[in-house]
C-alpha cells in the first residue's frame, strides 16, 4: 500500500490523502475567490463617485452662467462658491464638487449648506453638522438647527436655546440666548428674542437686529423697541440691550411704565419727564408721538410739546421729510412740523403716495378714503382723482396711473387725464405693460399709443403682443402680422400663427411650417405640430413622434422619438403613455422609465415618480432610490433642507434621502406646506 506523509510525518493512505488534497484545494480556491472578491468590494468602495451624465451638465451649464446675472440667479455680485453643494449623485444624496467637479464632500448627506467661512453645515437624518473644504466631518449631525460660520463661529440650536461653537465644533459659548452671532472675532450680538424662519422641519435662524416701526397713525403702549446687546467671549457685556429706547441718538433715556402711564427715565433713573403718557412712540425725524386722554402729539427730544395732542391719527415724522399725514374728525390733511396745516380735506384717511423706484420709493401725492372708496391728490392737496376706487392708485414707471373700479382697471396720464380712447377700452396697460395697448371695441381689436391715440382702429379680429413692436393680428379669420406703426409686416392668410419673434411657424390646410419674416415659406408646411425653442431650432411632431429640427438645413439635432417633446430646465423631457425619459440638450439619454408621472427638477437630486397609482423617487440617472409607496407627490425641494413629507395611509410624514423617517419631526393630518402646486404639461403646442 503506497503512502504519503501527513505534517507530522505519518503515514497516510493513498486514498485518504487524495481526499485530503481536494480538501485543501477546495480550500484554497475559496480563499483565492474570497480575496478576489474582497479585491473586487474594494475596487469598487475606491472607486470615485461622480456626478451623473445629468448632475456633470447641470455644473457645466452653471459654470457657463457664473458670472451672468439674471433674476437673483448668480450673477456678477452673486457668483458660484466652491466647493459648490449638489445632489445630483448616484442614489440622490448630496455632497459638494470642486470647479472641476471633482468630489470635495462625498454624496452621504440628505443637504448640504453653502460653504462659508471654510464650513458648510451638511444634514442628515434631520440633524446638522459641520464639514470643511475637503469633506472632513467637523462636526457631527446632532444639532437641530444651525447658522452659517463667521468670524470663525456659527449659532446652533440646544433645546431652544442658541449657543456658539468654534471652528473645531468646540461649544465656546453656552446656549442660553434667544440669538446669538459674531459680529467681529471678539465680539458677538446677542437677544433674548428669538426669530425662526423657513419651513416646518426645515427652521433657519433670523437675525434679531431690533423691532421695527410700524408705520400707522396709531400708537399703543410704549414703542418697544429694543436694540440687542454685544458680549465678549467670556459673556461679559460690552454694550447691554437697551430696552424701550427713546433716543436712538442717545440710548441713555428709555420709555418706563409707571402705574399705568409713560415717562420717559434718564439712566441714573431721574426723570425727564415724569410719568404722563397713555402711549409714548420713538423719536422719528426728530420728533416723538405720544397720546393723552386719545389724542396725538409730538414731543422733541426734552420731552417738550411741539404739537399739541389735537389729532385723532398721526403718522411719525420721517427723517429727511418736513411734513405727516394726519386725521382729526371728519377731516384729514397734512401738517408740518409746527402742527400747522399744510392742506386738509374731508377723509376717513391720508397716506403718502409712493411709486417703487431704484431710490427705495418717491412720493408722488396722497391716497385719501372717504368711506370705503379711494382716491388720489398730487403732493400740494390738488385732487387727480376722486374717491371713486376700489384700492389705492397705482404710478407706474412711465408715469401713468392705474386705478380699478368695481373689479374692472382704468387707467389715466399722470395728470389725471383719461387715458381711455374715445372708442373702446384698454386691455391691458398696468404696471410693466408698454405702449402701444391693446383695445377691444365691442368684440373687434385695435392699438393705441402711451396718450390714447388711435394707431389701428378697433376693427380686426384677435389681437396677441409678440414684442413690443410686433403683434398678431386675426382678419377675417386668418393670421396677419403688424408693426408698431400700423402696417402689415405681412398680410393674414394662415390659420395659425406661433407668438415667436425669430423663428415663426404657420399653418395652413392643418400642416405646420416655419415662416421668414416678411412671410414667405422657410419651410414648407408638414408637421402636425411645431414650437419653436431658440434662434435655430424647433420641436416638430410628424405622424406622433416628436423631434428637434434645425430650421436652416432641416437636419435633427434630437432624433424623433414616439408621443410630445418639451424643453425643462437643463435637459429635454419626451413623453408617451406610460412611459416618460429625459434627455441631454443634445438628446442624450438620461433616464428612461416605464412611468405615469416624472418630475423635472433635476437640480433636486431626487425625482418623483408616479406608476401604478403610487409615488415614488428615483434618482437622476434613473435608479429607483426610494419605492413607489406613497400616496401623494413627494419632493426633495431645498427650502426643505433634506427632508420631503410624504403622504401615507391619510397622514402626511417626514422622509430622508434614503426613505427613513426623521427623528424628532410628527407626522401631521394635514399637508405641512399647503396644498400641491400645479402639473406640468409636456405639449408641443400650447
Amino acid at each position: 500500500m503506497t503512502a504519503a506523509d501527513d505534517l507530522n510525518g505519518r503515514l497516510i493512505p493513498r486514498g485518504a490523502w487524495i481526499l485530503a488534497e481536494l480538501h485543501h484545494m477546495r480550500r484554497l480556491i475559496a480563499a483565492t475567490l474570497g480575496i478576489l472578491a474582497f479585491g473586487s468590494s474594494v475596487q469598487a468602495q475606491d472607486r470615485p463617485v461622480e456626478l451623473t451624465a445629468a448632475g456633470k451638465a447641470i455644473l457645466e451649464a452653471q459654470l457657463a452662467s457664473d458670472g451672468v446675472a439674471d433674476h437673483g440667479r448668480p450673477g456678477p455680485e452673486q457668483p458660484l462658491t466652491f466647493p459648490l453643494a449638489m445632489c445630483t449623485f448616484p442614489d440622490g444624496l448630496c455632497g459638494a464638487v470642486r470647479r472641476d467637479g471633482s468630489i470635495a464632500v462625498p454624496p452621504r448627506y440628505d443637504w448640504v449648506g453653502a460653504f462659508s467661512d471654510g464650513r458648510a453645515a451638511v444634514r442628515t437624518g434631520g440633524l446638522y453638522g459641520f464639514v470643511d473644504e475637503d469633506g472632513r466631518e467637523i462636526v457631527p449631525p446632532r444639532y437641530r438647527i444651525v447658522g452659517d460660520y463667521k468670524f470663525g463661529f456659527a449659532q446652533v440650536d440646544i433645546d431652544g436655546k442658541s449657543g456658539l461653537i468654534d471652528r473645531d465644533g468646540r461649544l465656546v459659548i453656552e446656549p442660553r440666548y434667544g440669538f446669538i452671532q459674531a459680529i467681529a472675532p471678539d465680539r458677538f450680538r446677542v437677544s433674548d428674542a428669538r426669530q425662526l424662519g423657513g419651513t416646518i422641519g426645515a427652521e433657519t435662524f433670523l437675525d434679531v437686529r431690533g423691532e421695527s416701526r410700524v408705520d400707522e397713525g396709531t400708537i399703543s403702549g410704549s414703542s418697544n423697541e429694543t436694540k440687542p446687546g454685544i458680549i465678549d467671549r467670556t459673556g461679559k457685556w460690552i454694550e447691554p440691550p437697551v430696552i424701550n429706547i427713546f433716543d436712538p441718538d442717545e440710548r441713555s433715556i428709555r420709555i418706563v411704565l409707571v402705574n399705568a402711564l409713560w415717562g420717559l427715565q434718564r439712566s441714573d433713573r431721574s426723570w425727564l419727564v415724569k410719568p404722563q403718557f397713555n402711549a409714548v412712540d420713538a423719536l422719528s425725524g426728530g420728533l416723538a408721538r405720544v397720546r393723552v386722554s386719545g389724542k396725538i402729539g409730538f414731543v422733541d427730544r426734552s420731552g417738550r410739546f411741539v404739537i399739541d395732542p389735537v389729532f385723532d391719527e398721526a403718522w411719525a415724522f420721517k427723517p429727511g421729510l418736513e411734513n405727516t399725514p394726519v386725521r382729526q374728525g371728519g377731516h384729514a390733511g397734512v401738517i408740518d412740523r409746527t402742527g400747522a396745516w399744510t392742506f386738509r380735506i374731508p377723509a376717513s384717511g391720508l397716506y403718502r403716495a409712493v411709486a417703487s423706484d431704484r431710490n427705495g420709493g418717491t412720493q408722488f401725492g396722497w391716497h385719501f378714503q372717504q368711506g370705503r372708496r379711494w382716491g388720489l391728490l398730487d403732493l400740494e392737496g390738488r385732487i387727480l382723482l376722486k374717491a371713486g376706487f376700489d384700492q389705492p392708485v397705482q404710478r407706474c414707471s412711465d408715469g401713468h396711473l392705474v386705478a380699478s373700479e368695481d373689479g374692472q382697471r382704468l387707467y389715466f396720464k399722470s395728470d389725471g387725464g383719461p387715458l381711455e380712447p374715445q372708442e373702446g377700452r384698454i386691455l391691458d396697460a398696468s404696471c410693466g405693460s408698454r405702449a402701444p395697448y391693446i383695445v377691444k371695441a365691442g368684440d373687434k381689436f385695435g392699438l393705441v399709443d402711451g396718450d390714447g391715440k388711435e394707431i389701428i382702429p378697433p376693427a380686426l379680429d384677435a389681437l396677441i403682443t409678440v414684442t413690443k413692436d410686433i403683434w398678431n393680428a386675426k382678419r377675417d379669420g386668418k393670421w396677419g402680422r403688424l408693426g408698431s406703426d400700423g402696417r402689415w409686416l405681412f398680410e393674414p392668410k394662415f390659420d395659425y400663427l406661433s407668438h415667436s419673434d425669430s423663428i415663426i411657424v404657420a399653418a395652413t390646410e392643418a400642416k405646420r411650417g416655419f415662416l421668414n419674416a416678411d412671410g414667405s415659406w422657410l419651410i414648407e408646411p408638414r408637421f402636425d405640430a411645431a414650437r419653436p425653442r431658440d434662434s435655430g431650432t424647433a420641436f416638430v411632431t410628424v405622424d406622433g413622434s416628436t423631434g428637434i429640427i434645425r430650421v436652416n438645413d432641416q437636419s435633427w439635432t434630437v432624433a424623433p422619438r414616439p408621443g410630445v417633446m418639451c424643453d425643462i430646465p437643463y435637459g429635454i423631457l419626451s413623453q408617451r403613455e406610460g412611459h416618460r425619459s429625459i434627455l441631454s440638450p443634445s438628446g442624450e439619454p438620461w433616464i428612461d422609465a416605464h412611468v405615469d408621472r416624472l418630475g423635472i427638477d433635476l437640480e433636486t437630486g431626487l425625482l418623483p415618480f408616479l406608476a401604478d397609482g403610487k409615488w415614488g423617487l428615483m434618482d437622476t440617472a434613473g435608479k429607483v432610490a426610494i419605492q413607489p409607496t406613497y400616496d401623494a407627490q413627494v419632493s426633495f425641494r431645498p427650502s426643505l433642507r433634506g427632508i420631503a413629507w410624504a403622504k401615507h395611509d391619510g397622514r402626511w410624514c417626514p422622509i430622508d434621502r434614503r426613505g427613513h423617517d426623521v427623528p424628532g419631526l410628527a407626522c401631521t393630518e394635514r399637508p405641512p406646506l399647503g396644498e400641491g402646486g400645479g402639473y406640468f404639461r409636456c405639449v408641443v403646442e400650447p
